[in-house]
């Protein structure tokens, strides 16, 4: 970058502009980075100076970049990838690792893999600092973003510039009271659309991925209770006529007393786990990448852990 006043780089700067660059707008780019707007503009600012170029001008509520700031964002990203890189301790002893990471992830990988991986670090790695964030539909691109360091998702995305490792399939299935009308007889599709249903809403639009199933495409289903999220109430739909479709790994976690029944359907996913080229070579990340592996790797024959 010619003209570059290096006095003015920084990690904080980069990923300023990055971010800025990604999402359009100061206003989002500050409350991504939890600061004020007149911080982030006063960076952008010495960042102008710097490059003798505006990189942003105004388009509609937000921002739009100039042909000059498209021209420098793969060496933007070069060299934030490379800072990274420079920080990070030659060896790794887990046992005393001092490691701050954000994991972005919903309430699905909250409830069936967290615990088992906050336990096993626990162990292994007590002083790791874990933060979890809620990823919707926009996991990828927080991840791209530098807003988390892993992303535990089902949701598809082909991004050239993140890693994947598939963890583990799951399927939906069923789950209803051991008195319901349809517990002793295999579910039809007609019995299906025709129950009672308990459905699961989630922030960011993002919908179960049984409901994109061929069968069920332009079928209103008779839904009974909205519940914005699996929570402990669940087990109370025990006593009810209420069936509910969800993961079953999940469903076996929370079910209790109740059955789990196939649905006249099938709907299979992969939980997958993504990274960034960020923290690709790193021996700390790629050692906690491994934990999460064996970590799901385990799930169907551990035992329940007793966390109280």
């Amino acid at each position: 970058m010619e003209n570059f006043d290096y006095s003015t780089l920084s990690f904080k700067s980069l990923k300023t502009l990055k971010l800025i660059y990604e999402l359009g707008s100061l206003t989002a780019a500050a409350i991504e980075l939890r600061q004020n707007q007149p911080t982030v503009s006063y960076t952008l600012d010495q960042m102008r100076e710097a490059l003798h170029d505006p990189l942003f001008v105004r388009s509609g509520r937000g921002v739009a970049p100039t042909s000059r700031c498209h021209q420098i964002m793969p060496q933007v990203e070069s060299l934030l990838r490379g800072m990274s890189e420079l920080l990070l301790p030659e060896d790794f002893e887990p046992a005393n690792a001092a490691l701050d990471v954000t994991i972005s992830c919903n309430q699905y990988e909250l409830q069936v893999i967290v615990p088992h991986l906050v336990h096993r670090l626990s162990r292994l790695a007590p002083n790791i600092r874990m933060t979890f964030i809620q990823s919707n539909l926009s996991g990828h691109q927080q991840l791209q973003r530098g807003q988390c360091d892993l992303l535990l998702s089902p949701v598809v995305h082909d991004y050239e510039a993140l890693y994947q490792r598939v963890l583990f399939e799951d399927r939906y299935v069923c789950l209803m009271a051991a008195e319901h009308p349809l517990a002793r007889k295999q579910i039809g599709h007609e019995d299906y659309i025709q129950a009672r249903h308990l459905e699961i809403y989630y922030e960011g639009g993002w919908k179960p991925l049984y409901l994109s199933t061929p069968e069920l495409q332009g079928v209103n289903l008779n839904v009974g209770l909205r519940l914005p999220g699996v929570t402990g109430f669940i087990p109370t739909i025990a006593t009810t006529d209420l069936i509910m479709t969800l993961p079953e790994r999940l469903a076996r976690l929370i079910g209790g007393p109740m059955l789990i029944k196939d649905p006249p359907f099938i709907s299979r996913f992969q939980l997958c786990l993504y990274w960034n080229k960020m923290t690709h070579h790193s021996k700390a990340h790629q050692w906690l990448r491994e934990q999460i592996i064996e970590t799901c790797h385990g799930l169907d024959s551990a035992e329940q852990i007793d966390f109280g």
